[in-house]
């Protein structure tokens, strides 16, 4: 049995723009309070806070955010090892790679997690009892992943195909990256696939061997970022030179889809990556994960001749909806003086009319309505229409809904 400790590596540099307007380049939803009051990141740090299991975290992220990292170590009481502050956004393998560096200068024999920031996983016990498995192999080299079992077809999140999900310690077979909604009906039936959470487990001096066999001109570019004794401060500022002639690689295609040892461990928990409105509306329909987003607003449920809308967010700037229409009904042909819309499906089938352009929208698919456009949405299908509308303007009101055309008798508001 392997006792010893992970160095947890946090990854918060990402900009999370995706789920904008809550999220900003300015503020990254990993420093949002979605969940009460704490952020993503609060939470992260909570996630590692086990001494018997973990050390002291490395925290990877920019310069830009380091007021954000300071008031979550002091709210959350988490003391790091280190915090690497970014001068520019690289991706993740220099991020990853520059940690781990660093971290070999003080412990040649040090194992890491990585994991990111702005994920949701809603069962801290499974993911220490993943971790303790996960560390208790480690030292036979590879890389590890954490992959969780889908509960529904999601081109949300890249997939990865283990040899037999029976056994605990799994070798992967291929990985997938987010399938099309026609593709990812037939990963599901194969019982060894699983989402790929992001959460790595590795020894670091295996990653170097494994890098220079892979990535070796990259590495050399990294190496040279790396003080050549373990830094005295808690802080660390890679030189900007140098970090801005680095390539932007992501850690998985810099890496992991060319390392040729990886195996996989169902993470037993409700997890996701809130990578947008619709991670975050099917997170929020799930019994499992026991929370309310955003508690604090506590807006109610709609019902319109059509179906239903929830309002999930509002601010002086921009109002967020969940609309579901009901099979075989449709919404009026409208336009705004004061908003525009942004629509991204996230179940069913929508006919959308705008101005003179008519289409069909699936799961996944968005399209943007502007101001004084007319449009109209309908569910032609015998299933429930899900989208997230997302209001940007001026003003919100049910008010600014010019009718042209309503299949319920409904006047014009103006």
């Amino acid at each position: 049995m392997n006792n010893k400790k992970l160095r947890p590596v946090i990854l918060a540099g990402g900009s999370g723009k995706r789920l904008w307007p809550l999220s900003t380049k300015e503020r990254p939803k990993q420093f949002i309070s979605i969940f009460g009051d704490l952020s993503l990141f609060d939470l992260s740090l909570q996630r590692v806070n086990k001494a018997s299991l973990f050390k002291k975290p490395i925290i990877v992220t920019s310069i830009d955010y380091l007021e954000f990292v300071e008031d979550s170590i002091m709210r959350t009481g988490v003391e790091p090892e280190k915090i690497i502050l970014e001068p520019f956004s690289k991706n993740t393998f220099p991020a990853i790679s520059l940690a781990v560096m660093i971290s070999l200068l003080k412990n040649k024999d040090e194992s890491f997690l990585v994991t990111p920031s702005d994920h949701y996983i809603s069962n801290n016990k499974e993911f220490h009892d993943s971790s303790k498995l996960a560390k208790g192999n480690v030292e036979n080299g590879g890389l590890i992943l954490f992959g969780v079992k889908p509960d529904r077809a999601s081109t949300e999140y890249g997939y990865i195909r283990a040899i037999n999900l029976e056994e605990e310690f799994n070798e992967v077979k291929e990985f997938i990256e987010k399938p099309s909604s026609d593709i990812v009906d037939r990963i599901l039936k194969d019982p060894n696939v699983l989402w790929n959470t992001g959460i790595f487990i590795f020894n670091g001096s295996w990653f170097i061997n494994a890098c220079k066999e892979i990535n070796q001109e990259v590495l050399e570019d990294i190496e040279n970022l790396r003080p050549k004794q373990y830094p005295s401060s808690l802080y660390f500022y890679p030189n900007k030179k140098r970090f801005r002639e680095l390539p932007g690689n992501p850690f998985d295609k810099a890496f992991v889809e060319m390392n040729k040892t990886n195996y996989v461990i169902p993470l037993i928990a409700n997890w996701s990556d809130l990578g947008s409105w619709i991670s975050l509306s099917e997170l929020q329909k799930d019994p499992k994960a026991d929370f309310t987003l955003f508690p604090d607003n506590n807006f109610k449920r709609e019902e319109r001749p059509w179906g239903f809308f929830e309002v999930l967010m509002e601010t002086d700037s921009s109002k967020v909806k969940l609309i579901s229409v009901s099979a075989g009904h449709k919404l009026s042909l409208q336009k705004h003086k004061y908003r525009s819309e942004t629509w991204h499906v996230v179940q069913g089938e929508a006919k959308v009319t705008k101005d003179n352009e008519r289409f069909t929208m699936t799961n996944g698919d968005s399209v943007i309505i502007h101001k004084n456009e007319e449009h109209r949405l309908e569910n032609t299908s015998n299933k429930p229409l899900e989208i997230i509308e997302i209001q940007t303007g001026t003003y919100f009101g049910e008010d600014d809904i010019i009718r042209l055309k309503d299949s319920y008798g409904r006047a014009d508001l103006h």
